[in-house]
């Protein structure tokens, strides 16, 4: 009669030593695997081995959507910060939508100015090698986005307050999974979009730079809501991957530095690094929610920027109706 419990307490143990060791090695290699094939993939792009620059991105990129959001399902960080079906419908498809419109109009108006302005004041130099420009675009936007996003928290006076009216949307989930990159409003996602763009613009970088950077940026923005315990080691003192950003949407102001995009050199030098290896934020969010609007609330939470009441401590994290 003990023989079939004891066989089946073996296979049980069995089964959380597999997803132990399974999630012992997602912890430690996946990020370096993933990072290690996009650089891969952008070095194969712009060669054109695989295809003409950029036709292969959507495989890459529903790929990598695809691995991830498996992961999340499989070893959650927190089954409390995971996608359900109602966060994915009630508010990120609609913010995909409206985000995804934002950013296609202004992709569309910046590489319009583009095209007029290299006929005219701009010209190509191409003084570095396509990936020296891609460096170099990284470097210039992820500043520019640095005191952009810095000043959106942190910023007192009118335009800090409105940066945190358009910034703030992003920041009201109490979850962190890949999906959740996408919520936001579109004032944000739109001046967002012009600061990746504008240096490789204005500098002339060649297209070869231009997608590296924006393929790299689009991983990064990935990997840094990704809801599994993934560890980069020293590559964080290089790159804003998932435990460093995890801790920008912590809903403890203290807590909510790291304000870098890309690489983590901006918040190194101007003291906002915020890194605590093996740990998370125990809570995520706005240290007011009950001061913002709900998730399916379109028209008061496309008004925000809008408002014209104070808005109270020190890091913006709450609004008063």
């Amino acid at each position: 009669m003990n023989a079939p419990s004891f066989s089946k307490h073996a296979v049980d143990s069995g089964n959380i030593l597999k997803r132990q060791y399974f999630a012992c090695l997602i912890r430690f290699a996946f990020y370096p695997i993933a990072l290690g094939l996009t650089l891969l993939f952008i070095y194969l792009e712009t060669l054109r081995a695989l295809s003409p620059l950029g036709k292969a991105y959507p495989l890459y990129l529903g790929l990598m959507i695809s691995t991830m959001l498996l992961l999340e399902w499989l070893v959650p960080l927190r089954s409390d910060w995971a996608m359900t079906w109602r966060s994915f419908l009630r508010r990120d498809l609609p913010m995909m939508l409206i985000n995804g419109a934002a950013i296609a109009a202004t992709t569309g108006g910046v590489t319009a100015f583009a095209h007029w302005a290299i006929t005219g004041p701009i010209r190509h130099t191409h003084l570095l090698p396509w990936w020296g420009e891609a460096v170099a675009a990284i470097l210039i936007s992820d500043f520019m986005w640095y005191w952009v996003h810095r000043y959106s928290h942190e910023g007192q006076g009118p335009v800090g307050h409105w940066l945190w009216k358009t910034h703030a949307l992003h920041h009201l989930p109490e979850q962190v999974y890949v999906f959740m990159h996408v919520v936001g409003h579109p004032i944000n996602s739109a001046y967002v979009r012009i600061i990746l763009m504008a240096p490789s613009i204005a500098l002339g970088f060649s297209e070869e730079a231009i997608f590296a950077a924006t393929v790299l940026t689009g991983f990064q923005g990935l990997i840094s809501h990704f809801n599994v315990d993934i560890r980069a080691g020293w590559l964080n003192r290089v790159f804003m991957g998932t435990e460093l950003h995890r801790y920008h949407h912590s809903a403890d102001p203290d807590e909510g530095k790291n304000y870098a995009a890309v690489i983590t050199i901006w918040d190194q030098l101007f003291g906002t690094f915020e890194y605590h290896p093996s740990m998370h934020p125990t809570a995520l969010g706005v240290n007011n929610r009950a001061f913002y609007p709900e998730d399916n609330q379109w028209g008061p939470l496309m008004a925000i920027p809008f408002r014209v009441t104070p808005i109270d401590s020190a890091q913006q994290r709450s609004i008063s109706d």
